[in-house]
């Protein structure tokens, strides 16, 4: 399959880098030989730091499934103050399962505290989050069985952990949060520049945490669907 058997112009992508650095951009051409070109994506400022001959992975939505296809920086671009890249498909384009359906927008509280090493075997045996250094407080951009983003003032750098405390909106008769230990997958600014979009993936939960979780995902998951909200 050729690039441009699927991309096409004016596509909305993720590039993610070296790192798991994931940076947002759009296609704005591609060539009679199959090369895209792209937006140099910036965070805080700073253009994307791509270099030729660097192989970055490139994440596409198309008729409601998610690909990702190998590219290698093939040259730049400069018009005027605009930055641009020609990419250069290495694999094909590689379609995963559906995943805004597990994904959910739900806002919830979410406390993050400091992480150390082998808290995941205590986390299943205590099941308690107490004693660790609470960082901050902030809320969640969507939740799913294996992870969460959160959107924060702070930025967290690819491969950090946390322990995190999520408050579930649906179980009032609970006394304590979900607990989890979890690592920072991406980091990237909010479509405003406004604050974060931290991405984390679950490394450790209590005993009872994947039953909870998975219930509360699955309930709230059948509701939006019911509000054709998925």
């Amino acid at each position: 399959m050729q690039a441009d058997d699927i991309i096409v112009i004016g596509d909305k992508i993720e590039l993610t880098l070296e790192g798991n650095r994931v940076y947002k951009s759009k296609v704005e051409d591609i060539s009679e030989t199959g090369l895209i070109l792209v937006t140099v994506p910036t965070m805080w400022g700073m253009y994307a730091p791509l270099y030729t001959g660097e192989k970055l992975s490139l994440g596409f939505f198309r008729e409601s499934a998610w690909y990702t296809s190998t590219m290698e920086v093939e040259s730049f671009v400069k018009q005027g103050e605009a930055h641009f890249v020609w990419l250069l498909q290495v694999t094909p384009p590689h379609r995963h399962q559906r995943r805004e359906a597990y994904r959910l927008p739900v806002r919830l509280k979410v406390k993050v505290r400091e992480y150390t090493d082998g808290m995941e075997k205590d986390l299943v045996q205590s099941g308690s989050g107490a004693g660790h250094v609470e960082i901050e407080e902030a809320n969640t951009r969507d939740v799913s069985i294996g992870g969460l983003a959160i959107t924060t003032k702070r930025f967290y750098e690819p491969g950090e952990r946390y322990l995190l405390e999520v408050f579930l909106d649906e179980t009032p008769d609970r006394t304590r949060p979900f607990l989890v230990c979890a690592e920072v997958m991406r980091a990237a600014p909010t479509s405003d520049n406004r604050a974060n979009s931290i991405g984390l993936q679950f490394k450790g939960v209590t005993n009872n945490g994947n039953e909870v979780l998975s219930k509360y995902v699955l309930t709230r998951q059948q509701k939006l669907i019911q509000q054709r909200k998925l």
